[in-house]
């Protein structure tokens, strides 16, 4: 069975972007797959160290609840990527989580000399970006983030759905059922799509 882990960077339970996640996750299901929302709020994460050891046969060097979340990953068959725009960038608790993948892809010496990024997934997989905004934030900084940090992680980003609100109320995207089912749509086209196809190599 298809397998989609999203990946919810909100610190509040309840929010748009949460509701957001949920339909993508609904959807996936839907599309005949199995959807899991993880709360990066609630892991306990040490920020990246930049330590850069050796690849080994697991990922990073420290053991903390990452530990969870890397089989997850390796298992997806897509990733949902969920925030609010904090000073145009995702929040603290997703960054976290998107600096520890670093191990994902390593630099690795090459014979020969040299060093080269060696990718543990193939990028197969497809993701999207789900973001809750006041309208004065930018949330097209934050989506090439995620862009980076999925195609790291071998995913290639199909959509970002973007709720820009100039309300403070908790999970206000309730008000908006053309969004919502956008993101079921996307969630269903996730789990049915069949897995894209890796760019060949480029030659030198």
């Amino acid at each position: 069975m298809s397998f989609l882990v999203a990946l919810n960077g909100s610190p509040r339970r309840g929010s748009s972007v949460e509701r957001l996640l949920d339909e993508v996750c609904a959807g996936f299901r839907e599309g005949g797959g199995e959807a899991e929302q993880i709360h990066c709020n609630e892991l306990w994460i040490k920020p990246c160290q930049s330590c850069g050891p050796a690849p080994t046969t697991g990922y990073c060097v420290f053991h903390d609840d990452m530990d969870l979340i890397y089989p997850k990953l390796e298992r997806a068959h897509a990733v949902g990527v969920g925030s609010p725009i904090y000073f145009d960038a995702v929040s603290a608790q997703l960054k976290l989580l998107m600096d520890r993948c670093n191990c994902i892809t390593m630099l690795v010496p090459v014979e020969g000399g040299g060093e080269a990024f060696q990718p543990r997934f193939a990028r197969t997989r497809r993701g999207a970006f789900v973001t809750a905004s006041g309208p004065r934030q930018r949330h097209d900084l934050a989506e090439r983030s995620v862009r980076g940090f999925l195609k790291w992680i071998g995913v290639k980003w199909e959509e970002t759905i973007a709720f820009v609100h100039a309300d403070n109320e908790l999970g206000s995207v309730t008000r908006e059922p053309e969004l919502l089912a956008r993101a079921r749509a996307l969630g269903r086209r996730l789990a049915e799509s069949p897995p894209s196809i890796p760019a060949p190599p480029q030659r030198p």
